[in-house]
Parts: structure tokens; sequence; C-alpha cells
């Protein structure tokens, strides 16, 4: 069991890292299209961190990181972000405890759920407000995750090394 002082630690971590990976993300992919449409890394550090911390520190952490989404990126409706990385953390926290073990194939297919999660509610908030199409908001969610899923080279190793080194501890 780790100390607070040792949680403080691997949460400021946690933090820290996140902050480094947007930075460079911005830095280096900018305001870059492909597809027509924009990376997009907040799905993929709820999928990670939620699939290797389990489902409570998973929505914990959902709650708060989209809390600063919510305060920082344009959403469909106040709190989208909160709402999606909250329910998709808890799905994420399940499927790594009971039916995929933490690693690469796990922080893919729980990226993917937190992208259709968090797409699933904006497009029904738009279908709801604007009757906008669906197809066209369809084809936009697949671009998005198509091409932000690659970033994961980058993020999940980063996450998935913190993880580790405070997993030693907690198994001492």
């Amino acid at each position: 069991m780790l100390t607070r002082q040792e949680q403080w630690l691997k949460w400021s971590l946690y933090a820290a890292a996140v902050a480094v990976l947007t930075l460079l993300e911005m830095l280096v992919l900018g305001n870059a299209r492909v597809l027509g449409v924009y990376f997009v890394l907040p799905p993929l550090f709820v999928g990670v961190v939620a699939s290797m911390e389990g489902m409570r520190a998973g929505m914990i952490f959902g709650m708060v990181y989209g809390a600063l989404c919510d305060l920082t990126v344009a959403g469909t409706f106040p709190c989208v972000h909160t709402v999606a990385f909250v329910l998709a953390a808890m799905l994420c926290g399940a499927i790594a405890r009971s039916v995929l073990q933490p690693g690469v194939i796990c922080s893919v297919a729980v990226t993917l759920l937190t992208f259709g999660v968090l797409d699933a509610l904006n497009m029904l908030s738009l279908r709801v407000s604007d009757h906008a199409p669906l197809l066209p908001m369809l084809s936009i969610a697949l671009r998005e995750t198509l091409i932000s899923c690659p970033l994961l080279l980058a993020v999940h190793p980063v996450l998935m090394w913190l993880h580790k080194r405070f997993a030693i501890y907690t198994s001492l």
C-alpha cells in the first residue's frame, strides 16, 4: 500500500507526464489536420490510466481530467468531457480487471472505448439539439479515432513506466 505522500507523488507524476505529452503533441503536430480532422489526446490518457489504475482511481482521474478538458476545450454541452471520461473510465477499469490484462492490446481497446463514449455523447447532443445528420458525425468520429490511436505509441510506454514504478512499491 502506498503512503499518502507516495500517492501524491504518483498522481503528480501522472499529471506531469500528461502535461509534457500534451505539450509535445502541440509542438510537433500543432494544428496539423490529417483526413480533415485534428489529433485528439484526452481519450488516450483516460483509457490508459483507467486500465492500469483500476476503476475507482480511473474514475477520479477521469473526473479531474474531464473537468480540466471542459474548462479548456469546447464541448457540445457543459461537462461533456467529465461525464464521458467518468463513464469511460468505469468501463475501462472493468475491462482491464476482468477481460484484458493491462498492456498494449488493452490500451488500444480502452482507447477505442473512450473515444466511443465521448463521441456517442457528442453525437447524441448534436442530433438532439441541432438535428445534425448521423453519417457525417460518425465519419468525423471514426477519422479522429483512426488518426489519434497511433499516438498510443508515445502515451502507453510513458504511462505504463510510471505505473510499474509505483506498482513495485505496492507489491513489496
